[in-house]
């Protein structure tokens, strides 16, 4: 008799796990605490960079701006000037709105250019010249000048000099007394072009003379 191989009883499977469904746990307390500080800074992080830029748009001064071309040497007044707002900045430095009074009357030391800040570069030195006085731009050569010399106030002589052919002549050269206003910078060949105030009487003869590029500054002791 054979013998029948005897197959085990199966076993009872493990009771299944039930699954627990995602997101239905309770949030941690401590987790809803921190959401609800970070909210918190994020809405006041907002706030402060609000009051911040309506402050900096608030910070403005009035300054003096041009209205329209001015040439170097001419007197300024009140229609070459109006006011615009602009922010504090410290690297800007406009005339302000509360010296228009001062400006007006001043001659400008450089052209000025409509739309423009006024600045105080543009009108230092320039202050009204005294009755009888105009202003005259003369350029003088490398060497015909003592620019280093040469300050707003210095007495000085306007002098014809002669052609590069002509010979020298013995007699005296015309002068002409004149007081430096401003002294510009050398150009690349080294001309230098120098403000002076003259007798209205003189001002046509010394820009005649000052065109033709034959003239020479002569400064008279400062005593």
């Amino acid at each position: 008799m054979k013998n029948t191989p005897q197959i085990p009883a199966p076993t009872a499977a493990p009771p299944m796990r039930p699954e627990t469904p995602i997101g239905a746990g309770p949030v941690p307390r401590r987790r809803k605490r921190s959401m609800l500080v970070l909210g918190v800074l994020v809405t006041l992080v907002g706030v402060l960079g609000t009051s911040m830029l309506v402050r900096s748009a608030g910070d403005r001064v009035d300054v003096l701006a041009v209205t329209r071309d001015v040439p170097a040497g001419q007197e300024i007044t009140a229609e070459d000037l109006t006011t615009a707002a602009l922010p504090n900045d410290p690297a800007l430095a406009p005339v302000k709105a509360s010296e228009k009074s001062s400006v007006i009357g001043r001659r400008a030391t450089a052209p000025l250019h409509r739309g423009e800040l006024l600045t105080d570069a543009q009108i230092h030195g320039g202050k009204a010249l005294p009755a009888g006085q105009e202003l005259v731009a003369v350029e003088v050569q490398r060497g015909a000048a003592p620019v280093d010399a040469l300050a707003p106030g210095d007495q000085v002589k306007i002098v014809s000099t002669p052609g590069k052919d002509e010979q020298v002549s013995k007699q005296m050269p015309e002068e002409i007394e004149a007081q430096i206003v401003k002294v510009g910078a050398p150009n690349a060949s080294g001309a230098v072009v120098v403000q002076v105030s003259v007798a209205g009487t003189d001002s046509s003869l010394v820009a005649a003379r000052a065109a033709t590029g034959r003239v020479a500054i002569v400064l008279a002791s400062k005593g």
